[in-house]
């Protein structure tokens, strides 16, 4: 079984992004338990609408798209769309950068790219995988950070 790398500090950054976003869009973020991969669940009026992602990133958006865009594992991708397909709902994807919050809505799952990237940092050989490459221009920017 591989470790698990997210810390507290990185949930209660979640938490701190989901109750952000439920005030902007007036909804409930429902977390999901982990066997479904996704973050959260979006409901209104107790019908789930899209389903959620979340991320920070210790980088500003104009570095991510000097980067090429967003990048996002292949297997949390797959997933996404497998929920969406199934459901038909959106699946959202929230990236908070170091400068603000951002994030887009898919309906069709059509990458920019799928590239072999990862962390080399924590001496995982599993931490380099397949991973989508999402423009930046997909996304929208929700509020300053």
């Amino acid at each position: 079984m591989r470790p698990m790398y997210e810390t507290s500090e990185d949930l209660n950054q979640e938490t701190d992004v989901a109750r952000a976003l439920e005030l902007a869009w007036k909804c409930t973020l429902t977390k999901l338990p982990i066997k479904y991969q996704l973050d959260y669940a979006v409901v209104r009026s107790g019908e789930v609408t899209a389903f959620l992602e979340i991320k920070t990133r210790n980088y500003t958006w104009q570095q991510i798209d000097a980067f090429g865009g967003y990048l996002l594992s292949l297997g949390k991708w797959e997933c996404a769309e497998r929920f969406a397909r199934i459901t038909s709902k959106p699946f959202i994807l929230i990236v908070r950068a170091k400068d603000g919050l951002y994030y887009s809505i898919f309906n069709r799952f059509n990458p920019d790219g799928v590239l072999m990237r990862g962390r080399e940092d924590r001496n995982d050989w599993q931490d380099i995988e397949p991973c989508v490459l999402l423009h930046t221009s997909r996304f929208t920017k929700l509020v300053e950070s």
